[in-house]
């Protein structure tokens, strides 16, 4: 899983790359992604001045759904890793709070949301998880089915800031544009 030095996952807290077509990220624990996809995918279809609302709305069904917009956007290849969040209190109203029970993180361009959803399940997500140390063989098989690396995994560290379950927003300014 880490054999790479830069790949759209991070397990061991170097940072992530993935592609971004619009300055619209959606915050998903893996869990929530693959239990949500029917809701996500009307999201997804929604025109974009719902499509908030509707992430926030999602909440009532389980783990709040962060969603942010980074400033000064231009597509690109975009880098973040587990200093890029913050803990924050749960009851907070800021709409990019996010909830997690997995221990991890999903960063989606929201253009790639619903092949994200699609393509990222429970079950190859848990495959990815057991690859051996080096192979991305899995993780690159979805990037194909989603159409490149439009999202980034992140897990957690109990050392770090991004600790591990509960609630936690991310830290817009350290979403670095690289290409």
């Amino acid at each position: 899983m880490t054999g790479r030095s830069t790949t759209n996952a991070s397990h061991d807290g170097r940072p992530a790359r993935f592609d971004l077509q619009s300055n619209k990220l959606v915050l998903i624990d893996p869990l929530a992604l693959d239990g949500l996809r029917d809701e996500l995918e009307a999201v997804s279809g929604a025109p974009p001045s719902e499509q908030a609302a509707m992430l926030k709305a999602l909440a009532a069904q389980g783990l709040r759904i962060g969603f942010e917009e980074l400033a000064s956007f231009q597509p690109g290849v975009y880098e973040l890793d587990i200093d890029s969040f913050e803990p924050v209190d749960a009851l907070s109203t800021h709409p990019g709070v996010f909830q997690i029970d997995t221990g991890t993180v999903v960063v989606i361009d929201l253009a790639a949301l619903l092949p994200v959803a699609n393509a990222l399940t429970w079950d190859r997500y848990d495959e990815f998880l057991q690859s051996p140390i080096g192979d991305d063989s899995r993780l690159m098989a979805i990037n194909v089915d989603v159409g490149g690396p439009r999202f980034a995994i992140i897990s957690a560290d109990a050392s770090r800031p991004f600790s591990g379950d509960g609630a936690f927003r991310l830290l817009t300014d350290r979403v670095a544009r690289v290409q």
